[in-house]
């Protein structure tokens, strides 16, 4: 089973309480003549003051984050480092008794007979130091839970970005054809609706097979086909080495969207577009040309929404991972996008 390290963030707290258990382990020992009574004294430590620091860095510091209490927490903070250095002090001193009434051999570092002024503040400063890092830990994991929660919400609004511009294009064509073909316009809103069943239950997905989303390619390519008729000529070729591969969904709609909506498709003037998918161990390629209309048009085809919102997926979702090519010649635009996964 996956383990969401960020969500469940005691995979993370509880290593570090261990570390300061092996820490204070570490320290001890050499100063004393019992293994045991070094363990004892470790464990009770990190015992009594975990659910202090935790409290702090949990309930507190969120609280603290949430209502911008700065002030408030700051108070808290070295309450419970205080506190900390107490308890601290009184398993010294807990310790130091065994000693005495024979528990466990004498040692110098429970040894409160001579004590120092100063060395009051070692507790103290054990204290703040724990408190601090813990505080600090417990920062950086919320920040790192917001950041995912942003990234989260930024790709499920690119992603439904993609689908109110198809739908107006086939909705409006086959409005188009309810007045010269109706049995063809029946046809292509079938088709049309195995394309918004997609849509509808895998968009929200993070993640689909490739299986899926290649038959969603494939409907959108036979509805263009039908819309278009003889006007195009459409050639594909599909290499898929793992089907169950998981993707993100509708990552490769737009560019296939585009090479339909700027192709030249006309009485005098048959397009043609040529798409190659090929999947390979860790390796996605897809390559999408077609035809240039002769016809000047004002826009070009990197100067859509869809493409910039599909650029923004990938930088999101395969930052330094993945190669965008698109060109443009006096004949034709060619896409040419390289996915490592």
């Amino acid at each position: 089973m996956k383990i969401d390290w960020i969500k469940n963030d005691k995979y993370i707290i509880l290593p570090f309480w261990i570390m300061i258990f092996f820490i204070f382990l570490l320290q001890v020992m050499p100063q004393t003549q019992s293994v045991v009574e070094s363990v004892l004294f470790s464990t009770s430590f990190v015992l009594i003051i975990s659910p202090i620091a935790n409290y702090l860095s949990g309930p507190l510091l969120l609280k603290a984050m949430k209502q911008k209490r700065a002030k408030t927490f700051t108070i808290q903070f070295f309450f419970f480092s205080m506190l900390i250095g107490v308890l601290f002090l009184t398993c010294i001193y807990f310790f130091f008794h065994l000693e005495r009434t024979g528990v466990f051999p004498y040692s110098h570092y429970f040894d409160l007979t001579d004590l120092k002024p100063y060395v009051l503040f070692v507790p103290l400063s054990a204290g703040v130091i724990i408190n601090i890092t813990i505080c600090g830990l417990r920062f950086f994991l919320e920040y790192i839970k917001s950041q995912k929660i942003l990234v989260e919400y930024q790709l499920r609004t690119l992603q439904h970005q993609v689908t109110p511009h198809f739908m107006f294009n086939v909705l409006n064509h086959i409005h188009i054809l309810m007045q010269t073909d109706v049995e063809l316009a029946s046809d292509l809103l079938i088709k049309y609706s195995d394309i918004l069943r997609y849509q509808l239950y895998n968009g929200d997905k993070q993640c689909v097979t490739l299986e899926q989303d290649i038959r969603f390619l494939k409907d959108f390519i036979a509805v263009e086909e039908v819309r278009w008729g003889d006007k195009l000529l459409v050639t594909c070729s599909w290499a898929v080495e793992n089907p169950q591969r998981e993707i993100p969904a509708l990552l490769f709609i737009t560019f296939i969207e585009n090479a339909f909506k700027h192709v030249s498709k006309s009485d005098f003037e048959k397009g043609y577009i040529n798409i190659h998918f090929n999947q390979e161990k860790e390796r996605i390629c897809l390559n999408v040309e077609n035809s240039k209309s002769i016809l000047p048009k004002k826009k070009k085809i990197g100067g859509g929404l869809g493409l910039k919102n599909i650029k923004e997926r990938l930088e999101i979702l395969y930052f330094g991972n993945y190669h965008l090519l698109i060109e443009e010649t006096d004949t034709d635009y060619r896409t040419k996008l390289i996915i490592n996964i």
